[in-house]
Parts: C-alpha cells; structure tokens; sequence
C-alpha cells in the first residue's frame, strides 16, 4: 500500500497539471480575445466550479455547508483574494513574473505552518523551499524590463494569500470533504467577482471558443482544487506547498512544446532548479516517509 505522504505527493502532482491545463485554457482565451477582462475569466471559471460542485453534491446545501469552522471561511476569502489578484498582476507583469510571487506561498507555508498547524519543516523541505523560490525568481525574472510597482504588489499578495488559504485547507480538512472545502472558495470567489463586475466595466466573451476554453479552465480547475484540497488531507503542508511549484514548471514546459516558446539560459536554469528542488526533493523526502503518519 503506497504510503500516506507519497500518497500526498502524487495526488498534488496531479493538481498541478490540471492546474496547468487551466492555466493554458485562460491564456488561449485571452489570446483568442486579448480585451478580455479577468474578472470575466475569473468569474466564468467559478460559475463552472459552482456547478460541477452541486452536482457532486447532488444539490445537499447541508453536505457543502459541513461544520461551518472559520477555517473553511478563512480558505473562500483567502483562496478567492489569491484568485483575483494572482489574475489582476498577470496581465501587468506577465505570466513568469506573477507565477514566482503567487507561489512565494511555499515559502510562508513552510514559516507559518509550526505556529498555526503544529507541523515543523524539517530541513530538507525548507532546502527544497528555497531552492524552488530561486528556480521560480530564475523563471519568472523580467525579460522586458517590467516596472509595474501595483502589479508586483498584487502578486505579492496573491502569494501571502494562497498560502493562508492552504494552511486553512490543512486545518479544515480533518472534519470536512474535498468538495465542501472546494465549494467555500468557489462561493465566495463568485460573489467577488460579482461584486467587481457589478460596480466596474467588464468585458465578458463574444467567441464561441472563448467559452469554450473558459469553460474548460473551469472543469480543470475544479480538478485541481479537489486533488489539491485531498492532498493536504493526505500529508504535511510544508512539502506539499514545495511540491506545488511543479505547476509554473509545467506551465513553462507546455509553453516550449505547444506554443513553440524559447526559453533563454536563465529559464532553462531555473526550470532545472524547478525541477530538482522543488519536485525531486519533496517526492524523495515523501519516499523516506514510507509508514510516517501525517500529523493533524
């Protein structure tokens, strides 16, 4: 029987190329119609969350509901900030750029996790913690002289903000399904998003496969947040918010093979760091688990 923290590790492995499907699938539709907004994107992609997740549920409002602990309350307002900023820097610094400061969550998943979840980093994840924050900064540094100052904070924020939102996951997890954990940040996302569009100027999709690219951002992404959300159920946040940089990473290399990118040295660099630190060394540190209980 595979063990639980290599269980962890495969199951997030998976969540990161759904995500990365979505991730492809968003910037086809803003290729395919480069004035759209992202709050449409963002607002598309949870409408399509909100629906596969009822249907799961079979429509139960109690199963979604589950035990109401501010932790599930914390991960939709967390995780829903993430979104909209994460989205709201990616057209001003570029996706390389964005994708580093989203996912300088590891980094304060790996500080916060001994005070808020009782669970100590031991030092080959805070080595793989490192090491993939200077692949990602490798792969994501500025090619074209970016100086958008409001850009780079809304980044930053998406990363503090994910990161809460994973810790709240892990907290949330032991009481709760993957579904009903899904659903708080597919709610609340939504009504932000209906909030932004209700009082802002949105440009919402005119080409048929402009829905159709958002539609199949949504059902990825529904993918990813349940596999993500049962990953943390599985094993320790530290090494699993190291693992997940595998998603820039398979982001750039889909880059390479479907869009016919060029990656100059200092990518290829990084995506080799990517690939050593962030992925190697959390799948061999859940390797030496074998038998090792995840704490709660």
């Amino acid at each position: 029987m595979t063990p639980p923290p290599l269980r962890a590790a495969v199951t997030m492995l998976a969540a990161c190329v759904c995500f990365t499907v979505m991730s492809l699938a968003v910037g086809a539709a803003h290729r395919g119609e480069p004035g759209l907004s992202s709050i449409a994107s963002s607002a598309v992609r949870s409408a399509v969350n909100l629906a596969i997740i009822l249907v799961v549920a079979r429509g139960s409002v109690a199963r979604l509901l589950g035990d109401r602990r501010p932790a599930l309350w914390l991960r939709g307002v967390a995780g829903a900030i993430a979104l909209l900023t994460y989205f709201a820097a990616l057209p001003r610094i570029g996706v390389g750029e964005a994708a580093f400061l989203n996912n300088t969550s590891a980094f304060w998943v790996a500080a916060l996790s001994p005070w808020l979840l009782g669970e100590r980093a031991r030092a080959s994840i805070w080595l793989a913690v490192t090491a993939s924050l200077i692949g990602l900064a490798l792969l994501g540094w500025p090619r074209e002289g970016h100086q958008d100052g409001v850009g780079r904070l809304l980044g930053a924020v998406s990363g503090l903000s994910a990161s809460f939102a994973y810790l709240s996951v892990r907290r949330a997890s032991g009481s709760n399904a993957p579904e009903t954990i899904v659903f708080y940040f597919i709610a609340l996302s939504s009504l932000l998003c209906i909030v932004i569009a209700a009082t802002t100027t949105v440009v919402w999709p005119h080409q048929q496969s402009t829905w159709a690219w958002l539609v199949v951002a949504g059902v990825a992404a529904t993918g990813g947040q349940y596999t993500m959300t049962r990953a943390y159920q599985l094993g320790e946040a530290a090494p699993l918010a190291a693992l997940a940089t595998a998603s820039p990473l398979l982001s750039a290399l889909s880059g390479v093979g479907l869009l016919g990118e060029r990656p100059d040295g200092l990518a290829w660099l990084g995506m080799g760091i990517l690939a050593v630190a962030g992925v190697g060394l959390p799948l061999w540190d859940a390797g030496l688990g074998r038998g090792r209980e995840p704490s709660r």
